[in-house]
């Protein structure tokens, strides 16, 4: 699309905010990806927070241009460390 012509996108309200997630899972058929966005919580909680069901053409898309934006980041702020192990939650629990 020519850069003069990029389309509008509309986002409902109540989607606005967005989902905070800290983990995720993904399942695949071989007509669909399914990407479950899930945020870790202590007492070894799981809460999915958002499910995008998507095409296999849509996720390479997807995983392309994560990769594209995350070569960006590093360029201007460094390295992104990844932890390797679980996450751990202190303190206490209300």
């Amino acid at each position: 699309m020519p850069e003069d012509r990029k389309a509008i996108i509309h986002i409902d309200p109540a989607e606005e905010t967005g989902r905070y997630a800290n983990a995720a899972t993904i399942m695949h058929s071989t007509t669909e990806f399914i990407v479950d966005f899930i945020m870790l919580l202590p007492g070894d909680r799981r809460k999915v927070v958002s499910r995008i069901v998507t095409s296999p053409a849509h996720a390479k898309q997807l995983a392309t241009a994560l990769a594209e934006n995350v070569a960006r980041f590093e360029k201007i702020y460094g390295q992104i460390e990844v932890a390797r192990a679980e996450v751990e939650f202190s303190g206490s629990m209300n």
